[in-house]
């Protein structure tokens, strides 16, 4: 009963190697989504913008607190893939360039293709030489051999009773070696020349079929005009998907009667088109006007969009369709429906837009990724005020996206920390009622719940108290929504009957100082000082904790200023409560 069960947590991470060598994350999956996460990770293999692809699997073991990261999969020969997507990246500028130039009144730029396979046939040329030249060598050392065999059976001759002249000896010795040279020189010689004249035909018939008819070459497009081009193919893109976002509502009734339906013995039919709501032609058109403006305001921003961006992008996008769907209280189903039809219309390929929005809740655990979520909502309740208020809401989180963070050390061992506290109320009482062995295997119990929701929330446990835990979590939203997760898991285990006790959260968020394994400072005794206001079964933040939340998990409800030990002024204290 005394025993803290060991729990391990295996997670799959997805890593993806941008144009600039930096790694970045691109998925988090759950033990049982091993071949969900391979699949993806081979699927981004052959994406052009992708440099490298890893696959890390991450062992989480609850007792030790530690983290153990082994390499799954990962892409070998990184420099020729890197050579090859510059490659492929300037192949699908020119194609970009090509299909703007009918629009324009200007004649594309032809393929470079003529010079490149004059380049292979030089080195083809060169590479037939030197075979040549050893086919030669061989040819004249086996000549060589033959005439010296020769040379050894005319030697037996005059022992057998036959005079052989000098001269005949040395005609015969030539011979030989001539003999040996034609026999082995020969089918060396034709293979090479068939191999050489094979592709000689093929590549000479390539050109005369590509390079008809001749025409002056142009000179390459201009910064500006590439910009414009990629720009008008994210349009066109959005343009081809826009059948996905709107569906006619017109035309919802059938064209036939019902039963004429019922009738019908075709198996195959489509199934029923989802009801036009006016709350999800309300979001559909929202979303159209605004992925439109985002188009335009992306392409001034920030013109050529790498894996890294384009799933900021995305996040962004996400942000805005959910804060939309919200605000026209449409169903989250059909809101993530809305979603992957945005996602899919930024040019995601397959199934790439069902992973994105089935990996979301995973990906808005990260603090970055947090933040340009949170960027899209706020950016579309600006649209929705103001429509002009667009253009700056992009640059503005573009820019912040393309952040990146400082590689030098921050001054004074301080970095950002969410703190969590955790205490059993009236923990003496239990235990004079309950005796030493009821109370322990109350704090047991507590144990297990709080340390799940830190496995689940990527929290780290700091200190055991003795009735209560302190806990670090990478960012406020990680910290609110593994609370909540505490505090759904405390009451179901109430629920159950079997030893019922409360627990209080607090939690406060800031720069705290880092040193032996421990937390020291103003933000950590206030993290202590909220958990001690708050009362059973509840979950008290600071106000640094509900501005810097960024999730939609959670909602605030302020409580009021109140005094706290150790602080002069009073602090408004808010109280965390479930969405759900």
């Amino acid at each position: 009963m005394n025993q803290v069960i060991t729990r391990k947590q295996i997670s799959y991470e997805i890593y993806i190697k941008d144009r600039s060598g930096k790694w970045v994350i691109h998925a988090h999956y759950s033990g049982a989504q091993k071949q969900t996460a391979e699949e993806e990770t081979h699927q981004l293999e052959r994406e052009s913008h992708v440099m490298a692809v890893k696959l890390i699997r991450e062992v989480y073991n609850s007792e030790t607190n530690s983290a153990d990261e082994y390499v799954v999969y990962q892409t070998r020969d990184t420099e020729s893939r890197e050579k090859m997507a510059a490659a492929r990246t300037a192949n699908a500028i020119e194609h970009v360039a090509e299909a703007e130039a009918p629009a324009s009144g200007t004649p594309p730029a032809p393929k470079q293709k003529t010079e490149k396979k004059h380049k292979k046939k030089d080195v083809g040329i060169v590479g037939l030489i030197l075979k040549l030249m050893l086919a030669f060598c061989g040819a004249i050392a086996i000549g060589l051999a033959v005439m010296i065999g020769t040379a050894r059976l005319l030697e037996y001759l005059p022992g057998m009773g036959v005079h052989v002249s000098q001269g005949v000896f040395e005609k015969a010795n030539f011979f030989a070696f001539i003999l040996g040279f034609i026999v082995s020189v020969t089918p060396m010689m034709m293979a090479l020349t068939r191999n050489f004249r094979t592709k000689d035909k093929k590549s000479s018939k390539n050109d005369n079929s590509t390079d008809t008819p001749q025409r002056p070459i142009p000179t390459g497009p201009s910064e500006e005009q590439m910009r414009q081009a990629r720009a008008a193919a994210l349009r066109r893109s959005l343009e081809e998907n826009r059948s996905l976002l709107d569906e006619t509502p017109d035309d919802a009734t059938p064209s036939r009667s019902e039963d004429n339906y019922k009738n019908d013995d075709d198996a195959n039919l489509p199934p029923e088109p989802v009801a036009q709501t006016p709350a999800l032609q309300a979001t559909r058109q929202t979303m159209r006007d605004f992925m439109a403006g985002s188009v335009v305001a992306i392409g001034k921003t920030l013109p050529k969009l790498d894996a890294y961006h384009k799933f900021g992008v995305n996040l962004y996008v996400a942000g805005a369709c959910d804060a939309c769907a919200e605000r026209n209280e449409l169903p989250r189903e059909q809101g993530r429906n809305i979603l992957k039809d945005c996602v899919a219309a930024l040019g995601a390929k397959g199934k790439m837009s069902d992973t994105f929005c089935a990996s979301l809740e995973q990906y808005l655990l990260e603090p970055k990724y947090n933040d340009m979520y949170g960027a899209g909502r706020d950016s579309m309740l600006d649209y929705i005020k103001d429509e002009k208020s667009l253009a700056r809401s992009v640059a503005r989180a573009l820019d912040s996206w393309s952040e990146k963070p400082s590689s030098e050390p921050t001054k004074g061992g301080k970095k950002i920390h969410a703190l969590m506290f955790t205490d059993i109320v009236n923990s003496t009482q239990l235990t004079q009622e309950l005796g030493d062995v009821g109370a322990q295997e109350i704090i047991h119990v507590h144990n297990n719940i709080v340390r799940s929701a830190l496995l689940n929330n990527y929290g780290k446990e700091v200190k055991h108290m003795g009735d209560g835990i302190m806990a670090v979590f990478p960012s406020s939203n990680t910290a609110v929504e593994g609370a909540l997760e505490i505090q759904r898991q405390m009451a179901n285990h109430n629920a159950r009957g079997d030893g019922e006790f409360h627990v209080r959260i607090g939690i406060n968020a800031g720069e705290a100082i880092t040193e032996e394994n421990d937390l020291f400072g103003t933000v950590v005794q206030l993290a202590a000082r909220v958990c001690a206001a708050a009362s059973g079964d509840e979950i008290l933040v600071s106000p640094a904790v509900k501005e810097t939340y960024a999730g939609k998990r959670a909602r605030f409800k302020s409580l009021g200023t109140r005094e706290l030990k150790g602080f002069s002024a009073p602090i408004e204290i808010f109280a965390a409560l479930s969405r759900k």
